[in-house]
């Protein structure tokens, strides 16, 4: 029946959530190569962590659990090797997003921070997000905006891009900016980054031809937004396909 054929279907494609350092380590090598490859990349800017399990009694893992790994400065992703990512106790750009996003919400494992011409162009428009595809469901009333405060270096401003984000958000628009996605492992945060991309990518070709958009009613888009959750959570399927691409 069905279920069997689910159960098979994992069994063949189902990527695990890394549980250990070296694990985190090489899907957070992957990520890199993988931002590099589509394209998502900016130069030697923007950032990825990962963390263990904020509650370890499902998995092992031998990172501490108040500390993140993410990426180094100065190198540019398709370059950087598993050995390369720091600790958030190095002095990086990135921390003060990722810092804030971990102290608040423990179903956090991973966090990606991307500038992609969609991603910046949907940022500084009034309207912001719209849903007009069947892959912009995921992130129905999962969305939340933060205005541009300069360069992230505040402790202060931390505690703002978290509650903006806030309790339920998986995608953060950082206005005049960028975005910052997470997930509840590497693989998860960098496939809901595809599908941001992909939905603003299409919200602008949409936008360009002048023609009057047909959004999403809100009744499908909570149909749609269970049937992912249930059936095809971003990454569970897609990573090994994607890691093969880079990892060859």
């Amino acid at each position: 029946g069905s279920v069997n054929q689910r159960n098979m279907v994992d069994r063949l494609f189902y990527a695990p959530v890394a549980s250990t350092e070296s694990q985190i380590r090489n899907d957070m090598k992957t990520a890199h190569r993988l931002m590099a490859k589509f394209d998502f990349d900016d130069m030697v800017w923007n950032h990825i962590s990962a963390r263990c399990l904020y509650d370890q009694t499902e998995d092992c893992c031998d990172l501490p659990l108040d500390s993140f790994l993410i990426t180094p400065g100065g190198m540019h992703f398709s370059e950087v090797r598993s050995e390369d990512f720091v600790f958030d106790t190095v002095d990086e750009c990135g921390n003060i997003i990722h810092s804030g996003i971990y102290q608040h919400r423990p179903d956090i494992r991973s966090i990606i921070h991307t500038h992609t011409p969609a991603i910046m162009t949907v940022s500084v428009l009034k309207s912001g997000f719209k849903f007009l595809t069947q892959d912009s469901a995921a992130f129905y009333n999962k969305i939340g905006y933060h205005d541009w405060e300069g360069l992230h270096c505040s402790e202060v401003e931390k505690e703002r891009i978290a509650e903006n984000l806030g309790s339920e958000g998986i995608a953060l628009f950082m206005r005049n900016h960028g975005a910052t996605v997470v997930g509840r492992s590497v693989q998860e945060a960098w496939v809901r980054t595809y599908y941001l991309d992909r939905c603003c990518k299409v919200q602008l070709a949409a936008m360009a031809t002048g023609d009057e958009l047909i959004e999403c009613p809100e009744d499908l888009l909570k149909h749609a937004q269970s049937q992912i959750e249930e059936f095809f959570p971003h990454g569970k399927y897609e990573w090994r396909a994607l890691s093969r691409l880079v990892d060859k």
